[in-house]
């Protein structure tokens, strides 16, 4: 799409956003300004008194009256979690309220685009189908959006995944994603299984890292109880037998991903392809898509990116500490637009993803 193009679409969008924020949205953020301060030096004070009883707590049980010490130091210990948790508590009951009463405003400004906070609106079945992540068995969801753009149907969903194994000193969490993944309709006529990824990225094609990673820790729990070795790596061994009997049945039902190196070597460096079809891979993967590809890691400022072509659709993860798409919170100021400029920036560069990538087309990339 010429940068022109692009130009238009960023610019109408823009007018819209300008017209509704100064007419809706700023008057609700000069009341919520208010509220800001308020609860912020509520918090402050609240921060004072827990600091002032672990102060004395800890200064009578370690100097004052040693013996009363382990008595003190618990509650003191209790006290100081509870001051790290209220900020946290604080700010998030601000933002969910201030995003409930001025997102949808907002989002008039990009036509036909909803949001709803902590909805899986990208679903684990179109999560597991992209082959894109490993097993997990915990997901947490945030801000979603979903939409039609130029006939393109698309939805987003901010979402972290991690797969939970054990209880108590024996529990393991294994971080498989938290970051932005983006599902668009291709329109594209796609038979077979196509996906990039990061180099590096141990957290695709299905599982391999988790799995090995609790049989390894069995290993290393035997070796570490030399009374019980026997035991342990024979647990091992059969978890791995049972592991590659069963993976070896699943995988016949499901296509088989083999890695493909495609024309651009500095691309080849930097992120890894696989397809069950490489005449089809290759022709998704053409120059000008990793080009695009490559420049969507930059714009999103991203660790990681990786992107799967399943079932007609185009399904973007985007690895990000970042949290995205906030209008404002408790510790700065709401009178401040930047955060504002920000959130619109971050929608507009999700939205021209179809165009970028010529998803309204029905043919080529």
């Amino acid at each position: 799409m010429p940068k022109s193009s692009f130009d238009d679409v960023i610019a109408e969008y823009r007018k819209n956003f300008h017209k509704i924020y100064y007419s809706e949205v700023l008057p609700i953020l000069e009341k919520s300004e208010k509220k800001r301060i308020e609860s912020l030096i509520r918090l402050v004070l609240i921060e004072i008194v827990l600091f002032t009883i672990v102060f004395f707590l800890f200064r009578y049980g370690l100097f004052i009256e040693p013996e009363m010490g382990s008595i003190c130091i618990v509650p003191g210990i209790l006290v100081v979690v509870l001051s790290v948790y209220l900020p946290f508590n604080f700010n998030g009951k601000f933002v969910s309220e201030l995003k409930n009463v001025c997102i949808r405003r907002i989002l008039k400004a990009f036509g036909d685009l909803k949001w709803s906070p902590q909805t899986d609106i990208v679903t684990d079945n179109q999560l597991n189908k992209s082959d894109l992540f490993s097993v997990y068995n915990t997901r947490s969801s945030d801000d979603a959006f979903w939409g039609t753009y130029k006939d393109v149907k698309f939805s987003v969903c901010e979402t972290n995944l991690v797969y939970v194994s054990g209880s108590g000193k024996n529990k393991t969490v294994h971080n498989i994603f938290n970051g932005v993944v983006i599902n668009f309709e291709s329109n594209k006529k796609i038979k077979n299984k196509t996906i990039i990824a990061t180099k590096g990225d141990q957290n695709i094609k299905g599982n391999r890292c988790v799995i090995w990673t609790a049989i390894i820790a069995i290993s290393v729990q035997a070796l570490a109880d030399i009374n019980a070795w026997w035991l342990y790596l024979g647990i091992a061994a059969f978890v791995a037998v049972i592991y590659i009997l069963v993976n070896k049945l699943v995988q016949s039902d499901k296509e088989v991903l083999n890695e493909i190196k495609l024309e651009d070597p500095e691309f080849n460096k930097k992120y890894k392809a696989y397809s069950s079809d490489e005449i089809e891979g290759r022709y998704l993967i053409t120059p000008a898509f990793m080009e695009r590809f490559n420049n969507v890691k930059t714009a999103f400022g991203a660790q990681k990116i990786k992107c799967s072509f399943y079932d007609e659709y185009l399904m973007f993860a985007i690895t990000s500490n970042k949290n995205l798409f906030e209008i404002g919170n408790l510790f700065h100021s709401l009178k401040n637009p930047n955060q504002m400029k920000e959130f619109f920036e971050e929608l507009v560069s999700i939205l021209v993803l179809v165009d970028y990538f010529k998803l309204d087309e029905k043919t080529g990339l």
